[in-house]
């Protein structure tokens, strides 16, 4: 299943050969007509091509679909479709390639043929793609943003009334106003009624409850047992962690927000009023619901940009260098993509603009001990992904001088629980991954209170 699963997933690409092909094809025929034009054999290879394209299209698409996640009812659809199409562009190839075919003021019947199939033909390719599409974002996704006469005539609802804006955190409805605009955002364009990853559907209550392969999505009152938080919660680079496919994250706020909807019961058509908000629970809805800004948004003060010179020069040593946001000159610096050992050349080179690091990425770089003894110098750093290295517990040792670190993996290193309490005393220090190390799980919680159960565990990346 496996492999096959594997070769499937190649029908996002492929599907786009047959839809260019024959679209060229069939929109050519109808050229050469409405011109009187001469069409030359060439357009026959065009149409086997189309032909062969669509076939291969459709067996990568029988056997993604054999993965599961989708609805039987929109795959079957999407198949018919597909099948049709096939069968015109085959009805076109033996026609154009088997007549010879003149047109002309006398050939108005024959005209009308090849602007019927044609037109056919580009019918069932747009009809294909459409419901292809439906499978992939939902049967909504097209017309979502649609005025309301134009849902109508595509046979939609109008779009709902906005709720209205809540401006006093107890007015807000725990579910509709805080947690169902998280879950719109950020998973139900892989989990809703027509594309149902691992069986699940997040659209609603109900079906949140219900969960999918794995079980309920959310256990009520249960933070650590609700698959929902568990996988929101793994290591970026865990096969399990959502959102997948290199979507963007939840923002820490939204964990924290959902957190707190399952801690306290996951209720439902109840309003903040008739809960009982702790201080710190207050915050974080109120920033959820844009009542107040974030507090320590962005923990560091203004500094200057980097020269162009310097990020050439780094990234011409392997460096992958991205600004953190358009109004923060803070560096994202990802040495991972080179695929190369780091050098201590490169990084002295870094060193040079040690205050501007902040995320710094050298997973699997061959990372040793004393190169951690440079890092110690980089005083901003914020995120420190050094997984899979060969350093350990001498290493970390030069660690403890990162006072603004807030997340560190050592996923796959040689650490051992020497290595927790060395991190302990690190102060703002909240996420840290030790899986496939020598840490023993039960030695976490002797980790310093800023780090969090969820976070301190052994996640299997």
């Amino acid at each position: 299943m496996d492999l096959i699963t594997f070769f499937g997933r190649f029908h996002v690409l492929v599907l786009h050969l047959p839809i260019g092909i024959l679209l060229m094809a069939a929109v050519i025929e109808m050229s050469c007509v409405a011109f009187n034009k001469p069409r030359t054999k060439t357009l026959n290879t065009i149409w086997l091509w189309g032909l062969i394209s669509a076939c291969g299209a459709a067996l990568l698409g029988y056997m993604l679909s054999l993965s599961g996640g989708y609805s039987e009812e929109a795959v079957f659809t999407h198949k018919a479709w597909a099948f049709a199409a096939i069968f015109c562009a085959l009805i076109c190839w033996i026609f154009f390639s088997k007549q010879a075919i003149q047109t002309g003021p006398k050939k108005t019947g024959l005209s009308a043929l090849i602007y019927s199939l044609c037109s056919v033909q580009l019918f069932l390719l747009f009809s294909t793609g459409h419901y292809g599409a439906n499978m992939t974002h939902g049967s909504t996704y097209l017309f979502e943003y649609a005025p309301n006469p134009v849902r109508t005539l595509a046979g939609m609802e109008p779009h709902a009334k906005p709720r209205p804006k809540v401006t006093q955190l107890e007015q807000a409805d725990a579910y509709l106003d805080i947690v169902k605009p998280i879950l719109e955002q950020r998973c139900t364009g892989c989990h809703n009624p027509e594309k149902s990853k691992g069986k699940l559907n997040l659209t609603t209550p109900e079906n949140i409850f219900k969960g999918g392969q794995s079980g309920p999505a959310v256990i009520a009152s249960d933070l650590h047992q609700s698959e929902l938080y568990k996988r929101i919660t793994l290591d970026s680079h865990a096969k399990k962690f959502m959102p997948a496919g290199g979507k963007p994250p939840l923002t820490d706020n939204q964990v924290a927000t959902l957190a707190w909807w399952i801690e306290s019961g996951a209720p439902v058509q109840t309003t903040l009023a008739d809960l009982t908000l702790s201080k710190k629970a207050r915050s974080i809805l109120s920033v959820s619901l844009g009542l107040e800004q974030a507090k320590g948004g962005w923990p560091l003060p203004k500094i200057e940009m980097i020269p162009n010179a310097v990020a050439e020069q780094l990234t011409q040593q392997g460096f992958m260098i991205k600004q953190i946001a358009k109004d923060i000159n803070y560096l994202d610096i990802d040495y991972s993509v080179s695929r190369q050992p780091l050098t201590n050349e490169a990084l002295n080179g870094l060193l040079s603009i040690k205050e501007h690091v902040v995320w710094l990425n050298l997973a699997n770089s061959q990372v040793s001990n004393e190169q951690l003894k440079v890092l110690a110098q980089f005083p901003n750093l914020l995120k420190l992904h050094l997984e899979k290295n060969p350093i350990s517990d001498q290493g970390i040792e030069h660690l403890t001088t990162l006072n603004q670190l807030q997340y560190l993996n050592l996923y796959r290193t040689n650490i051992t629980n020497t290595s927790l309490n060395t991190l302990a005393s690190l102060p703002n220090l909240t996420r840290l991954y030790t899986g496939e190390t020598k840490v023993t799980s039960n030695t976490n919680a002797s980790l310093a209170p800023s780090v969090s159960t969820s976070e301190k565990q052994n996640n299997k990346g």
